[in-house]
């Protein structure tokens, strides 16, 4: 019997849970899904079809939970729930002042060399416990990587700028596409749409009885 949700302090409402996550949902589609403010880390647990999502700030996490409640998320055609995650989740003093200065989940190798690649890129990364490589994208010169956890990304900032192979290239933090407004969200598919054809209501026409007529004008 699935725990109902109970009331919480507001410092305590930071991390929500998606639940019922259609198979082979990826990292990528969950950052899709995610808009209203800064996150601090997001996993996914396979097993049990959930996703759990901590927002920098709790007020964010108040907003995207009665987002999604109000107005339905969708995955893959496939509704996904929201609940309140049971674990209490606080953020590190040190993480927090670095978040406060700029700090996110992303990072941005300027003017990065030819010979990296998205596959070397996740090769170098993937010791790094905890960390997952949502994505890494090629534009204008730099390489964009996006993460799923502020932690897991200063780790990795720190191993990249000891590394020879990036030292030609600036490391910055990049932007949190999951701080963009609720606007940003994806549009509900509709579940009810119209048909292109609307059916004409029928119309009973009352058709006068021609021999209550005609005994009308013997009598």
């Amino acid at each position: 019997m699935p725990k109902p949700d109970f009331p919480r302090t507001p410092e305590q409402l930071r991390s929500v849970r998606l639940v019922n996550l259609p198979d082979g949902t990826t990292y990528s589609d969950i950052a899709d899904v995610i808009r209203g403010g800064l996150v601090y880390e997001f996993y996914i647990t396979h097993g049990a079809a959930t996703a759990t999502i901590t927002f920098v700030e709790a007020a964010s996490a108040e907003v995207y939970f009665a987002h999604v409640r109000n107005n339905g998320l969708f995955l893959k055609n496939k509704r996904v729930g929201i609940r309140w995650s049971q674990r209490y989740q606080t953020i590190p003093g040190h993480h927090a002042n670095r978040i406060a200065k700029g700090v996110t989940r992303n990072i941005v190798l300027r003017k990065c060399g030819p010979n990296h690649t998205e596959a070397s890129v996740r090769e170098d990364l993937e010791h790094i416990h905890n960390l997952e490589v949502v994505n890494v994208e090629f534009r204008g010169g730099d390489c964009h990587i996006g993460t799923n956890s502020v932690a897991s990304a200063m780790y990795a900032r720190t191993c990249m700028t000891s590394r020879l192979k990036y030292k030609t290239s600036r490391i910055e933090w990049d932007v949190d596409e999951c701080a963009q407004p609720l606007s940003e969200m994806p549009s509900t598919p509709d579940q009810c749409a119209p048909s292109s054809a609307v059916p004409q209501r029928q119309v009973r026409v009352r058709t006068p009885n021609r021999f209550q007529v005609l005994a009308s004008k013997e009598e």
